[in-house]
């Protein structure tokens, strides 16, 4: 296993701890949206990152 694939499952679990959490006080659609709008920033960043890489390349 390697360091990255260690902090990979690090985050993995302190998400299902958060998410258990969230749950517990009723709250994990808040979590799940919250979730989701930080997923969406950073497919858009990554879009943004790989279509200047590709207009820089021509």
């Amino acid at each position: 296993m390697s360091v990255l694939d260690g902090i990979g499952l690090f985050l993995a679990g302190y998400l299902l701890l958060i998410a258990r959490s969230a749950w517990k006080q009723g709250e994990f659609r808040q979590f799940a949206v919250s979730l989701a709008v930080v997923g969406g920033l950073i497919l858009a960043i990554l879009a943004a990152v790989l279509a200047v890489d590709l207009l820089a390349g021509v």
